[in-house]
């Protein structure tokens, strides 16, 4: 597994030394591969501790496994398609065309109907997209709780009641952690709303309403650790904001 992909699965638990500590490695990976952890807590402003401590958060037994990583990442040659351009295209226009044509009413009924709204994003691009899914949702006069890590998770648990809506963000839709909490929330009787990309996975079977899009790996790298274009999350939000104010110009 690559360390980009480790901090992707684990990224609820880094806080902000440890984002400078990781910001650092990505930056000078090479460099670091012959780094002590006193160089490279030094090199970060972060004490050696800071250092060990984000090892152990992304399941690492310390430092020296990070390295391993380190030198792993180096000898892995990932050779670029140019295909790659015109797939990607591809995907992009597809998700447009499916999302101007998908009828969004069965969103905006369930919205209309909600308690308490929630929206909650796996990683890095899926939290900035579940920020941007609880602005849009102001403009059609709508409040969203955002939940950042897994902590308010299990507060958010203990309040959620019967007819409160929750939207998931999750690129794959088979997070373990989402896929758990999607099951204890219906459960509890609230309605899920997901964000996936294409698909027939967990999340997409055990969500009330599946949005989806499209998108491939656009890079295959060691033990099957796939790259892939995420900008569709955003396509998504854009349209459930054109397709609420469309909703709500047809009920006046």
């Amino acid at each position: 597994m690559r360390l980009e992909t480790l901090i992707e699965e684990n990224y609820d638990k880094l806080n902000e030394n440890d984002l400078s500590v990781w910001n650092y490695i990505l930056r000078h990976k090479k460099e670091c591969q012959t780094m002590s952890i006193q160089e490279l807590a030094k090199q970060c402003h972060v004490s050696h501790t800071t250092v060990s401590r984000f090892t152990h958060k992304l399941g690492m037994e310390g430092y020296g496994e990070l390295k391993i990583f380190l030198k792993w990442d180096s000898r892995e040659e990932e050779s670029f398609d140019v295909r790659e351009i015109e797939r990607v295209y591809q995907d992009y226009i597809k998700t447009l065309d499916m999302m101007k044509d998908r009828d969004c009413s069965d969103v905006s009924e369930m919205l209309s109907k909600a308690g308490s709204i929630y929206v909650y994003g796996t990683g890095a691009v899926q939290k900035n997209a579940a920020r941007e899914l609880k602005k849009n949702l102001l403009f059609l006069d709508y409040l969203c709780n955002l939940i950042e890590g897994r902590d308010e998770i299990k507060m958010v648990l203990e309040i959620v009641k019967e007819g409160d809506v929750f939207f998931l963000f999750s690129l794959s839709g088979e997070n373990a952690f989402v896929n758990e909490l999607t099951g204890r929330l219906k459960a509890k009787g609230v309605k899920i709303i997901s964000v996936t990309k294409v698909g027939n996975n967990e999340l997409s079977r055990l969500s009330d309403i599946s949005l989806q899009f499209y998108a491939h790996p656009v890079l295959k790298g060691r033990c099957n650790s796939d790259v892939y274009m995420t900008a569709q999350f955003f396509v998504v939000n854009e349209f459930l904001l054109l397709k609420g104010l469309e909703y709500g110009r047809s009920e006046e």
